[in-house]
C-alpha cells in the first residue's frame, strides 16, 4: 500500500519549478484540453503552447530527478507527463513515488505494510485533499472516495498513472 511518508518543505523553485505560463499550460493539458483549445484561451499559437508543454516536461523531468537524488532514490521510472517518478529507497528497502500537482508542489509517496495504522485525522485529512487533487487535476474518476482510507485511495489513482503498479 502507498502512503504519504513526508511532505517536503522545500525551496519554492524546487517545489514548484514550473513558471505561471508552464503551469497552466500543464494543468490544462493534464485535464485533456487540446492544445489548440490552449492557443485560443490564450489568445497564442498552437505552436507555442507545444514548446510550453516541452519546456515544463523538462523542468518537471529535472526536479524530479534532483528531488529523488536528494532522498537517495533509485528511478525506476520517469512520467514527465504525469508529473510522477517512480523509485526504490534501497536502505528503507521500500518503492517509491514522487508526485508533482500545481497545488501542492512535489510530494514523495513509501509504501508501507500497514498504512492503515495512521490515524491522525489532520493528516489522513491532508493526504486525502491532496489525491483528490491529483485525481482532478488528470481527469481520473475514482470510486468512494470518502469511504476510502487515503493508502488505498492513493493506490487507485495512481494505479491508473503508472502501468507497472498494475503488474
Amino acid at each position: 500500500m502507498l502512503y504519504l511518508h513526508k511532505v517536503l518543505t522545500l525551496t519554492p523553485t524546487l517545489a514548484s519549478p514550473l513558471t505561471p505560463k508552464q503551469k497552466l499550460v500543464w494543468s490544462l493539458l493534464s485535464k485533456g484540453v487540446s492544445a489548440s483549445a490552449i492557443a485560443n484561451r490564450l489568445n497564442t499559437t498552437r505552436q507555442f503552447v507545444n514548446q510550453t508543454k516541452l519546456s515544463a516536461e523538462a523542468k518537471l523531468s529535472t526536479t524530479l530527478l534532483d528531488v529523488a537524488q536528494a532522498n537517495d532514490l533509485q528511478v525506476t521510472k520517469l512520467y514527465p507527463k504525469n508529473g510522477i517518478l517512480l523509485g526504490y529507497h534501497p536502505v528503507l528497502k521500500r518503492k517509491a513515488i514522487l508526485t508533482y500537482s500545481t497545488n501542492y508542489g512535489i510530494k514523495v509517496w513509501y509504501w508501507h505494510n500497514n498504512p492503515e495504522e495512521v490515524t491522525d485525522p489532520a493528516f489522513l485529512n491532508q493526504v486525502h485533499q491532496y489525491l483528490i487533487d491529483i485525481a482532478q487535476d488528470r481527469c481520473i474518476e475514482i470510486d468512494a472516495t470518502n469511504k476510502l482510507h487515503p493508502s488505498r485511495l492513493a493506490h487507485q489513482i495512481f494505479s491508473k498513472l503508472i502501468p507497472e503498479l498494475n503488474t
